[in-house]
Order: C-alpha cells, then sequence, then structure tokens
C-alpha cells in the first residue's frame, strides 16, 4: 500500500540491500552490454527502466506499450530536430500539429499502444535542445530496443525461475 505521495512502503534493511545490490549488477550489465554494442545513449535504455520500475511496477504487460510509446515519442522528437534544421519555421509547424494530435489523441484514448504516458515523456526529453543538439537518435533507438530486451529478458527468466521453483515446491 502507498501513502497519499505515491511513495512506495518503505522496505526492511535487509531486502533492502538485497535489491539495491541486484539492480546495481543489472544496471552494470547494462552498461557491459551498451560498450560492447557501442551505445553510448544509456540514459534513454534507464530511463526506460526506471518508468517500467517506477510506473509500470515491473508489469510484463507494461512492457510492449512502453517500448513502442518510447520509439514514438523520440521518432516525434527527432521529426522536430529534422523539420527545425531542414526547414526552419515552415519544418517544424507540422511536427508542432502532429504533437497537437498526439496530446488530443491520448487526451480521446485513441492508439493507446503508440499515443501514451512513454510517448509524451520521450517527446519530452528527448526534444531538450542540449540532447538534440548533439544526440544520435538512432543510437537512442538502439539503447530503447536493447534495454527493453534486457531488462525485459532478465525479469522474464526471474519470473520464470520462481514459478519453477514454486512449482517444484508445492
Amino acid at each position: 500500500m502507498s501513502d497519499a505521495g505515491g511513495a512506495a512502503p518503505a522496505m526492511g534493511g535487509g531486502m533492502a540491500a538485497i535489491v539495491t545490490g541486484g539492480v546495481v549488477l543489472l544496471i552494470a550489465g547494462f552498461i557491459a552490454l551498451g560498450l560492447l554494442l557501442g551505445l553510448t545513449p544509456l540514459y534513454a535504455g534507464f530511463l526506460l527502466l526506471w518508468y517500467w520500475g517506477s510506473i509500470d511496477g515491473v508489469e510484463g504487460g507494461a512492457l510492449a506499450p512502453l517500448l513502442v510509446g518510447a520509439i514514438g515519442g523520440t521518432a516525434t522528437a527527432w521529426l522536430l530536430q529534422y523539420g527545425a534544421v531542414q526547414g526552419g519555421l515552415a519544418g517544424v509547424l507540422p511536427v508542432l500539429a502532429l504533437i497537437v494530435a498526439a496530446i488530443y489523441a491520448q487526451l480521446r484514448g485513441w492508439l493507446p499502444l503508440l499515443i501514451n504516458r512513454p510517448y509524451m515523456l520521450y517527446l519530452t526529453v528527448m526534444a531538450a535542445p542540449l540532447l538534440q543538439a548533439g544526440e544520435s537518435f538512432a543510437h537512442v533507438m538502439a539503447a530503447i530496443v536493447a534495454a527493453t530486451l534486457y531488462f525485459g529478458g532478465i525479469v522474464t527468466a526471474g519470473r520464470l525461475v520462481m514459478a519453477r521453483r514454486a512449482a517444484a515446491s508445492a
């Protein structure tokens, strides 16, 4: 049960230490994977992990809409950058119209697999001028996909192991 501020209930010290150790190992593994793949914008993958853990509670069914929304929001941010570079204000206006349409669609509940909270989060973050200035959006999207496969795969494998252990105990 959470309090009115939305904070998760406190864990005991031992459990918090175990979970912290596990998170550190997961993060170290993802950093190693990123280095192996030559991906530098790992923040995009860590943002996905944060969202999935904090907002979605690591629910398996939430991962697909998270991935699709993250990729869609990032693609829209790239379109905004591309439009600005290629056409100035004339290149930005159609993308701004697309963003307004996406806001409307989200409010109406249309296209929830694509136009969702992760879409808006990634659009907001990836449209930041500091990121837009020198970021490879292909690498950002690759980091998002890598994080989805890596973290989703580890969580799925862990759940399968736990289910087998529970079945064996029963």
